[in-house]
């Protein structure tokens, strides 16, 4: 029993975060800022985990062109912030990707991904699209799989099958069929939900059984089956206890088996029995962790020998309880909302939760996971889930019993915290990712001698936050997240009599690195198709967004530099070590005056040249034609490298701005101009007190539509919590 835990240890030693990323909408208009918030949480426990301080951002196109990319810090296990949309963006559909150390590495590669869509003009949304819960259309050969409960068939035992019907694009199909003994009909069955359901049959040694569906010519075969063997079935799941029959073919047989169940990689309970021909095995639960726990079947050799997921505590959620909001809202209107976080037994919960509203005109109609789904189903299976929110939503009838055929369907070892997930844990201690960044420095010319450690200057333009730094013998340095907050635009300067190259890694070349060579386990926030009531629009809605300004060009004279401190020190450099002058004669390093003030750029000045320059040492002089000339004073021109290198500093990028949400008070603010927001609310933090309360305020915009609103959030314990709120504006 004490090897059989073991296996798990090393998740425990190995700790992991998953994230859950949250955009303000859903569809955007190129130009448009997107925000965006992501939960840190313990990939074990689900709670906000302080682990991982840098969230790093991208967003990518179809054709996985990156168009963004940016870190941003994460604090207490929540990363909030903004992605700027180019005008220049296309329509199509585009992905934002979130990565953190804890949730990626060289060994487990998870990250999680919002899809959104991008249009150039409102008009490019469809309208009113309706899209249904399966599709009924029946051409083209169904994709039929068999998933026996336990792992396999067994033969002169009473078999419990799960099966799962779906199109050539994956989509789910509803299905009649029945199953054929020796030819004849034996049982019929159809499916439950998405394409999924099950059935029971005792099946014959030499018997001969096949499928049929839909009274097609079409049959399909068992699978593999085993004639000698044992069989799990689960017989109850209650609150406190899970109730498993454990039944063998092989009677003459006594059999020391073990029972161990665990969520999450956390053993659970384990349990120990000599099988016969059956047993019951009784396992507590009232105090297990919520979620997809595997129940695991071993031999005297830690063999498994059969499998089956089980959902426990699905009662468990953070209930997000909204007070005050009325149905309608006049234009520029206030709103108030009252937020009441409660667990199971309605005790108050503090949690943390985040809210945005938005016109419902930019609500994408398939996007039914949310926090809840995306933690406790999503991140747990192996591949995509048809609509995972479903199995959470409290109105849906018999979603219990199918999300317990559900994880039937999922077969054998296709839970994410078994064994093998877990060996490849243990293969690699190398992360790919840091919270901090590594740099180095090397001597800018072979053959010299370097000198280390090299006493290291970070600070941002106006030196204004300065912090001191240095590397080590061998010349690396790390940036650690106290650094990355100094500025989006760090510079970093060195103190030597000798000159280096100093260059920071990028994080981002090491993600593409690991996506190349791998294939990681992504995470979709939102995905697969909405089963409900699709939100129909009023196409005059668009006529309410007034012309997107297209292009703005800036048109100046003269040489510039976007950064301001470069803009200083190649002011410095126009001076430092700049001997020309204008004496007081007027002329141009005047011989006689030797010395004067600083000329101006662009003024024309006269200048003696050689040999009649070095024979001139006193006013007045005379000088012949050919002796002088009439020159355009230009000050030295620097690149931003050469300014760096004269300076003895790099560049890099610390922690993106973090920008306010733009909220306007019209208690307080009166204006006459028309405000066409179209997101009235992103709050990506918002913490609910000691009785789990919080109230938020906005204000409509112009805009007469629905808007539609969602609340998202985790407690203190770990339970997650979903709500949606809609009401209209008018005027």
């Amino acid at each position: 029993m004490d090897k059989i835990a073991s296996n798990l240890d090393s998740v425990q030693q190995n700790k992991k975060t998953s994230v859950y990323l949250q955009t303000s909408k859903d569809i955007y208009v190129s130009g448009e800022d997107l925000w965006f918030n992501a939960f840190v949480l313990d990939a074990q426990l689900f709670t906000p985990s302080s682990l991982d301080k840098t969230v790093y951002i991208k967003l990518q196109n179809d054709s996985d062109s990156t168009i963004w990319k940016e870190m941003y810090p994460i604090k207490n296990g929540i990363s909030s912030g903004h992605v700027y949309l180019p005008l220049t963006l296309p329509d199509g559909n585009y992905l934002l990707k979130a990565y953190t150390a804890h949730s990626f590495s060289n060994s487990s590669y998870f990250y999680a991904i919002a899809p959104i869509r991008i249009v150039k003009e409102l008009k490019s949304i469809n309208i009113g699209q309706k899209i249904n819960e399966t599709n009924q259309t029946q051409n083209g050969k169904i994709q039929f799989n068999l998933f026996p409960e336990g792992g396999d068939l067994v033969t002169g035992l009473v078999n419990h099958v799960a099966f799962k019907a779906v199109n050539a694009q994956g989509n789910p199909m509803d299905i009649f069929g029945t199953l054929l003994k020796n030819g004849a009909p034996l049982v019929d069955f159809n499916t439950s939900h998405a394409g999924m359901g099950r059935f029971t049959f005792f099946l014959e040694r030499n018997a001969t059984y096949q499928i049929k569906l839909n009274n097609s010519d079409s049959v399909y075969a068992l699978p593999n089956v085993s004639t000698a063997g044992i069989l799990m079935h689960l017989t109850k799941n209650e609150q406190d206890t899970l109730v498993f029959k454990v039944l063998s073919n092989q009677v003459l047989d006594k059999k020391r088996i073990f029972l161990r169940l665990q969520v999450r990689g956390i053993v659970q309970a384990i349990a120990t029995a000599t099988l016969t021909d059956s047993i019951e095995i009784r396992i507590p639960v009232k105090n297990s962790l919520q979620g997809i726990a595997e129940a695991t079947i071993f031999d005297d050799s830690l063999r498994p020998l059969a499998e089956r997921l089980v959902y426990l505590h699905p009662e468990q959620q953070l209930s997000i309880g909204v007070e005050n909001v009325s149905q309608v809202y006049p234009v520029k209107g206030k709103v108030s909302i009252k937020v009441k976080t409660t667990g199971p037994t309605d005790q108050s919960l503090p949690s943390v939760i985040s809210l945005r509203v938005f016109d419902q005109l930019f609500y994408d109609s398939s996007d039914v996971n949310d926090i809840v789904s995306h933690y406790l189903l999503s991140t747990q299976l192996r591949g995509s889930v048809y609509n995972p929110s479903y199995y959470f939503d409290t109105t849906k009838h018999n979603r219990i019993e199918n999300l317990d055929i559900l994880l039937t369907t999922q077969g054998w070892r296709r839970y994410t915290w078994n064994e093998e997930h877990l060996s490849n844990a243990k293969s690699s201690n190398n992360s790919t990712l840091s919270d901090s960044l590594s740099g180095s420095a090397n001597a800018a010319r072979n053959g010299k001698k370097e000198k280390f450690p090299l006493t290291l200057m970070l600070f941002n333009y106006n030196r204004s936050n300065t912090q001191i730094s240095a590397t080590d013998n061998t010349g690396r340095f790390y940036l650690t997240p106290e650094n990355l907050s100094i500025a989006p635009r760090i510079f970093i300067k060195y103190f030597s009599e000798n000159d280096y190259h100093v260059t920071v890694d990028d994080p981002f070349k090491a993600i593409v690195k690991a996506e190349n060579n791998y294939k990681p386990q992504c995470v979709i926030s939102r995905k697969m198709i909405d089963t409900d009531n699709s939100l129909l629009f009023d196409a005059s809605n668009l006529l309410q967004y007034g012309k997107v300004l297209e292009t703005v060009t800036i048109v100046g004279k003269g040489r510039g530099y976007n950064d301001r401190y470069l803009g200083y020190l190649d002011s410095i450099a126009k001076y430092e070590g700049n001997t020309d002058y204008v004496g007081s004669c007027g002329w141009l390093n005047c011989p006689a005056c030797n010395s004067g003030k600083k000329p101006v750029e662009g003024v024309t000045y006269s200048e003696l040249i050689e040999p009649k320059r070095s024979q001139v040492s006193s006013h007045p002089f005379s000088f012949k034609t050919d002796e002088m000339r009439k020159v355009v004073y230009h000050y030295p021109k620097y690149t931003e490298e050469e300014l760096l290198k004269k300076f003895k500093m790099t560049v890099t990028k610390g922690y993106y701005n973090t920008r306010e949400f733009y909220e306007p008070n019209y208690d307080i603010q009166k204006s006459d101009e028309i405000d066409q927001r179209n997101t009235l609310l992103w709050k990506p933090q918002i913490f609910t007190d000691e009785n789990g309360e919080a109230t938020v305020t906005f204000f409509c915009s112009d805009i007469t539509s629905r808007f539609v609103g969602f609340i998202e959030g985790v407690s203190e314990n770990g339970l997650l919590g979903f709500q949606k709120i809609a009401f209209s504006v008018r005027k």
